[in-house]
């Protein structure tokens, strides 16, 4: 006798649950399992929970939750999958609801409050929740993944020296990537978010990345900008005593306007004369020249003293025309750089 169904020996039925298969009934009492401890394959778990941030599990703070893809759920969700044909590593699929928002994750452990959820951080905003807000998690099925096409939020991701590396073990507390999520990563206390751009195999769901192999792409950062290459000149020979062109082809003297900067300026100092000038004694007395003198007369070298107090080498001028004059301190714009000035080779006595 099953729910009221009851075959007597001349085979007539009766009860409530005549005319009904056995197999029937057995499997209406058994909940629509079809057989002994199995259920049927398209019943799906589906609950309404009170979502939060995983910041507000109460007990020791686990920051490292919200650096990755995985929930909390109660242990009667536990109690509800185990009964359920759910194949493993179990996935779900999260909605909110009110607006249209999806999202997929794994499970990570069952000790949250009963009716409740703890979710990382960055699936929060995805799904744009409020602590309390109602979410319905159904279980479900992705396919394995085999591309994903990342970009980094932040150029600061370049700094990394080895991002692929960094990702790979980012992806360890992860299962599912999805289609616009933006997920948060944490390396060197800094935190990296990265949004989901392409998967593969193409999918409107999203894809599993558990025990597959994942083909990265990177694609580049938001706000990055490419540096610009521009074109460089071949420099003439120094021997030629020619100017070394900039790359628009104009000299870095007239590129600055040199000769009106120079020329504004109200005073210059005057360049000692190197070829006249000799050495000096610690003593002050003058050392003998050895360069070559003007026929009928000798070169005048002044003491250390006389230079000092008289500062006849390095005095300030104020002939504009005089030969010896060096330009004004060189103030340019900003952002312009001054390379020297252009070298005249000596020419080699013939």
């Amino acid at each position: 006798m099953f729910g009221g169904y009851y075959d007597d020996e001349d085979g007539h039925g009766g009860g409530a649950g005549a005319g009904m298969n056995p197999a029937d009934i057995w499997r209406a009492m058994s909940g629509g399992r079809t057989g002994y401890g199995a259920y049927d394959p398209h019943q799906k778990f589906s609950e309404y929970f009170r979502c939060y941030p995983v910041v507000m599990m109460p007990g020791t703070e686990r920051d490292n939750l919200n650096y990755g893809g995985k929930i909390i759920l109660p242990p009667s969700a536990l109690n509800k999958l185990t009964r359920l044909n759910i194949s493993y590593p179990m996935l779900f699929e999260l909605t909110n609801e009110e607006l249209e928002l999806k999202s997929h994750a794994g499970v990570l452990e069952f000790i949250a409050e009963e009716g409740r959820v703890y979710l990382p951080q960055w699936m929060m905003e995805r799904l744009a929740l409020q602590p309390g807000s109602l979410v319905v998690i159904t279980s479900t099925n992705l396919p394995q993944g085999s591309f994903v096409k990342i970009e980094p939020q932040s150029p600061d991701f370049l700094d990394i020296s080895d991002p692929k590396a960094v990702l790979e073990n980012a992806l360890r507390n992860f299962t599912t990537l999805t289609v616009d999520d933006v997920f948060e990563i944490k390396y060197n206390n800094k935190i990296y978010r990265i949004r989901v751009l392409e998967i593969k195999p193409s999918s409107k769901t999203g894809i599993s990345v558990v025990e597959t192999d994942l083909e990265v792409d990177f694609a580049p950062p938001v706000g990055y900008v490419e540096p610009s290459v521009r074109g460089t000149s071949t420099p003439q020979s120094m021997g030629s005593g020619s100017l070394v062109p900039t790359p628009d082809g104009h000299s870095m003297a007239s590129l600055i306007n040199y000769r009106q900067l120079a020329s504004a300026s109200g005073s210059t100092a005057s360049l000692p004369n190197v070829a006249a000038s000799a050495g000096h004694r610690l003593s002050g007395r003058p050392v003998s020249s050895r360069t070559s003198t003007p026929a009928g007369g000798q070169v005048a070298v002044p003491s250390l003293s006389d230079t000092l107090s008289k500062g006849s080498e390095f005095a300030v001028s104020k002939n504009k025309s005089d030969v010896r004059a060096i330009p004004s301190p060189l103030r340019l714009p900003f952002g312009q750089l001054f390379f020297g000035y252009p070298v005249v080779p000596v020419k080699a006595k013939s």
